[in-house]
């Protein structure tokens, strides 16, 4: 199938929504557009889930004739593999948006001016934005240059700016949103820097080419390259450029923040596509930066964890955290890859470690923000000591909010464990290399660490008497439409489990396409 046919549904629904909803709002059917975009995200996986099952054969479609700026796309298993994790929180995040953004509206009085307000908090905007959010990071894993890919980074951060200020009547998602909005600004100028020099150096901007110009190792493309991991290390929130994300997630309606926890992934997609299928580990030695923004990203985000009295800045600094892991896993395998170039073997187990966890980590927390979700919306607030104790009033909610940190923390069986035990093998896989040996240590005690993050709020959640400020007599299970994405996404968490295996056969294919 043409890629393009992927991103088409989906920006096709968006332009779908916008004409339909003067209709809509006619007809007093404010959910209707989550309805759309479901089925678009439906029809998305069902196409990305049958590509996978026919063998993920790759294949490249250019647009136009060939020149220089050219676009192409492609379709290989690692496209695929990220374009049905983003499908898959996107269809989450759409059925969870329909019961959930109603909160907004609820408190108004049920006469025509619902319908004015609802135009004013730009809830007609809401889902368009959204699939076109997810259509633009299909696309930059879809894209066969860095010309395409620039474009649909623009697509997919403009949309994501958008959703972090959506509550736009919010002073606190404003000053997110325009935080968020300058720093991934500077991010995307460095990295447009560095695609700029890359072009002058290949004469196209298509990846064999630059692969080529690139080959031999010079200061230029140093400089370049440089310039792409800052870049995109901004929005990939690897510290010190992750100031933006704990603001932004906790202002950001739910929905939008489960999505802007893979925008992340999109950014650590576009490190390792530059690093390992551009510039090569074994040309540019840099392994061990890699190591060291990973080991600083996830001791930072760890300890400041900890420090949170909010639940979503929790839970937000839990997602720079596990960046930490997926990028320290990177520089392993680009470490081994310069520097013990015949121990492929951990090489591979690092990169499938990281493919894993990227899996782990959307899937865990999606659910735990979501989860999140449900008892704000159901007590008003998002101080972790004003819902202790919540738990036994909102057990399916509970119950789910224990998977997704239990699969966070890495508790075996589930598939967590597995992704971090992969990135540990690789850091032991070489014993005399002590530099390896120093950062599986770290990764192990951060690991630990933050296991007992996750456990301290699950307890504090769901066993812990309720404070002083715990009144739970009135309330109840949130809502059936908001429970469902739970219960799914709770269900995928141990189906990963069982399914490690055909997983890791996938992933296996992945790799023959980065390495």
């Amino acid at each position: 199938m043409n890629p393009l046919n992927i991103i088409l549904i989906l920006i096709g629904a968006a332009f779908l929504i916008v004409i339909l909803d003067p209709i809509f709002r006619r007809a007093r059917l404010i959910e209707f557009g989550g309805v759309i975009a479901s089925l678009a995200f439906t029809a998305t996986l069902i196409i990305l889930a049958i590509e996978a099952a026919a063998g993920a054969t790759a294949r490249t479609v250019i647009f136009g004739p060939d020149s220089p700026l050219t676009a192409s796309l492609k379709l290989d298993a690692l496209s695929i593999y990220l374009s049905m994790i983003f499908s898959g929180l996107g269809l989450m995040a759409s059925i969870y948006s329909i019961r959930y953004m109603l909160f907004d509206v609820e408190h108004l009085p049920l006469d025509d001016l619902l319908w004015t307000r609802r135009r004013e908090l730009g809830f007609d905007r809401y889902y368009a934005l959204l699939l076109t959010l997810v259509a633009g990071m299909i696309g930059v894993t879809m894209a066969n240059d860095f010309f395409t890919l620039y474009v649909f980074w623009e697509l997919m951060a403009i949309s994501s700016y958008s959703l972090v200020a959506f509550r736009k009547w919010s002073w606190e998602a404003v000053e997110a949103g325009f935080k968020y909005l300058v720093m991934s600004t500077l991010g995307s100028l460095a990295a447009l820097l560095g695609i700029a020099l890359l072009y002058g150096l290949a004469g196209s901007l298509r990846f064999d080419a630059v692969r080529a110009a690139v080959f031999g190792g010079n200061i230029a493309a140093t400089f370049s390259l440089a310039m792409i991991v800052i870049g995109f290390g901004v929005t990939a929130a690897i510290v010190p450029f992750h100031s933006w994300l704990p603001d932004a997630h906790s202002a950001a309606p739910t929905p939008i923040v489960v999505l802007s926890g893979v925008v992340i992934k999109t950014g650590v997609y576009a490190i390792l596509w530059s690093m390992f299928r551009v510039f090569g580990p074994a040309t540019y030695g840099f392994g061990p930066i890699l190591i060291g923004l990973g080991i600083l990203t996830m001791s930072f985000a760890n300890i400041a964890a900890l420090m949170q009295t909010d639940i979503k800045r929790f839970l937000a600094y839990s997602s720079i955290a596990n960046i930490g892991y997926i990028v320290m896993g990177l520089g392993l395998a680009a470490h081994i890859l310069k520097a013990h170039p015949s121990e492929i073997g951990p090489a591979a187990l690092a990169l499938a470690g990281v493919l894993l966890h990227v899996l782990n980590h959307a899937l865990g927390k999606g659910l735990s923000f979501l989860s999140a979700g449900c008892y704000i919306i159901r007590t008003g607030s998002r101080e972790i000591g004003s819902l202790e104790g919540v738990g036994p009033r909102m057990p399916i909610t509970t119950a789910s909010l224990g998977v997704g940190l239990l699969n966070l923390a890495g508790v075996p069986p589930l598939s967590g464990f597995w992704s971090k035990l992969l990135i540990i093998s690789a850091g032991l896989g070489v014993p005399s290399d002590n530099l390896m040996l120093a950062a599986t240590i770290i990764f192990i005690l951060n690991s630990i660490l933050a296991a007992g993050g996750y456990l301290w709020l699950l307890q504090r959640l769901a066993f812990k008497r309720p404070g002083s400020s715990g009144a739970y007599g009135e309330i109840k299970e949130a809502p059936p439409l908001m429970l469902a994405p739970l219960i799914i996404l709770a269900a995928a968490c141990i189906m990963v489990t069982l399914m490690l295996n055909p997983i890791l056969q996938f992933i296996q294919n992945i790799l023959e396409v980065i390495m």
